[in-house]
């Protein structure tokens, strides 16, 4: 039973209508060495609670009797937008339904009830010790993409446009609420391989010549690297967007020249994001364009430089009113 531990760091909240299973769980999780445990036996209980506290894990019955399970998790995705907070699922139904229905609304992982102890031990200290290194690099690699950011983009504004429209078009594109959130997070992180592009070239205020462009191409690689060799998918998300987010739908696009769906989704939304963002904020080479002659350029581009499915999905009345109003008041 794991005795013996030193206390664990970390905040987890169980949530289970049963109050033996909620104190069965206490008891284990104390036992275990972990002493910040919170309960909640409801699903107005638990986002009660989130509202006042933040867990870095979450252990959710799955069935709370006539309450939606999804609502906490979905909760607590809105109420801590900028963190990645692990939730298992406890359940005795592993029916494929149930799982669909928990990862959608964002689940982490399941545990089969009645569960077996060490396994669960060992689940609950594996997710918090990600948590930990995952806030640890995350810090590290916010304070990279905000370094490269500022040196390409004074305001620093564009890397948070573009998490937020790359959300909405993932949304659009119905994807889950767990891959949306990932995509928000991961999004960002898109540039941080201009750290290794020398400012002469990022803020050249005249076309780049043959060379110049070969070295600019260059942070496609870099980011892949920077980002390389962590297991958390946000990470690998976003390793996968620095590498791709330059690449073409009709395959003249770099560093692999990937075309169609040979390039991965999150790639061809951010290409998408990123090239509207370009368009309408001030470069050292050019102005501003408008939003009105941004979306022409998007249009013209359509299934060239740009999967037509992304573009529809910018076109959609909720993404074209959010990346209007960015547009807006990044002019202001």
């Amino acid at each position: 039973m794991f005795k013996g531990h030193r206390s664990y760091e970390g905040r987890i909240l169980v949530v289970d209508d049963e109050p033996s299973a909620r104190e069965f769980m206490e008891i284990l999780l104390r036992e275990a060495g972990y002493t910040h445990v919170l309960t909640a036996g409801s699903a107005l209980e638990a986002i009660n609670l989130l509202t006042r506290e933040r867990p870095d894990l979450v252990l959710l019955d799955w069935h709370l009797g006539a309450d939606d399970s999804g609502i906490v998790i979905r909760r607590l995705r809105m109420s801590y937008p900028d963190e990645i907070i692990p939730v298992i699922v406890l359940t005795a139904d592993m029916a494929p339904a149930v799982k669909h229905s928990a990862l959608a609304a964002g689940a982490s992982d399941f545990l089969n009830k009645p569960f077996d102890i060490t396994e669960a031990q060992l689940r609950i200290r594996n997710y918090l010790e990600m948590r930990r290194l995952y806030r640890s690099r995350a810090r590290e690699l916010e304070r990279l993409a905000r370094a490269a950011e500022y040196r390409d983009d004074l305001t620093g504004q564009h890397i948070l446009r573009v998490g937020r429209l790359s959300e909405q078009i993932g949304r659009v594109l119905g994807l889950d609420e767990e891959l949306l959130f990932q995509l928000r997070h991961a999004a960002p992180l898109h540039d941080v391989g201009k750290i290794g592009v020398p400012d002469a070239i990022l803020r050249k205020p005249a076309p780049l010549t043959h060379e110049e462009w070969d070295i600019m191409r260059q942070h496609t690689i870099i980011g892949a690297r920077i980002l390389e060799g962590c297991v958390y998918p946000v990470i690998q998300m976003a390793q996968t967007i620095a590498l791709t987010h330059h690449e073409r739908w009709d395959g003249n696009g770099y560093p692999q020249g990937l075309r169609g769906e040979q390039i991965p989704l999150w790639g061809r939304i951010v290409a998408v994001v990123d090239a509207y963002d370009a368009m309408t904020n001030d470069r050292p080479y050019r102005p501003a364009l408008s939003h009105e002659q941004a979306i022409e350029a998007l249009r013209a581009e359509r299934e060239q430089q740009f999967d037509p499915q992304v573009v529809d999905a910018f076109l959609d009345p909720t993404t074209f009113r959010m990346a209007q109003l960015e547009a807006t008041e990044s002019d202001t």
